[in-house]
């Protein structure tokens, strides 16, 4: 399986909301970089992936623009989504739904895979974007 077929597993996986298969597409060796949370490993990835979608149940990346170079695949993600359910982030004080919509700028990324799992997650920084982005969206916060 390619790169960019992996990818595309997950991130139905993702579109789904269903973890466990996201888990098994990630490397147990897996790390963030960007976002807001650089440096985070498969377990805390999991975590924040899972309180995102339990406060954003139509949470999208939405992406764009995806190639594969290699073992790496390129896109833009226009994150979206709408806080029906509590966010709450682990470390982070939980924000009760608000019924925003949150739309993130876009936000260049890529994602290396290795062994037919995620091992490397990259997210430009972008103002708005990440974690800070939806925080300030939701009114908790600014985003620069």
């Amino acid at each position: 399986m390619g790169p960019k077929e992996v990818f595309k597993l997950y991130t139905a996986a993702l579109d789904r909301g269903d973890l466990g298969a996201m888990a098994a597409l990630i490397h147990d060796n897996f790390r963030l970089e960007g976002a807001g949370l650089d440096g985070i490993g498969k377990p805390e990835f999991l975590s924040a992936m899972k309180a995102q979608l339990e406060a954003f149940p139509d949470y999208s990346e939405n992406l764009t623009d995806m190639t594969e170079d290699g073992d790496v695949v390129r896109f833009v993600a226009h994150v979206r989504g709408t806080q029906h359910g509590t966010f709450a982030l682990p470390g982070m004080a939980p924000i009760a739904p608000t019924g925003k919509q949150i739309k993130l700028p876009p936000e260049p990324a890529w994602v290396k895979v290795s062994e037919d799992r995620l091992l490397l997650y990259h997210v430009e920084a972008v103002p708005g974007g990440g974690i800070r982005g939806i925080l300030s969206q939701l009114g908790f916060g600014s985003d620069d």
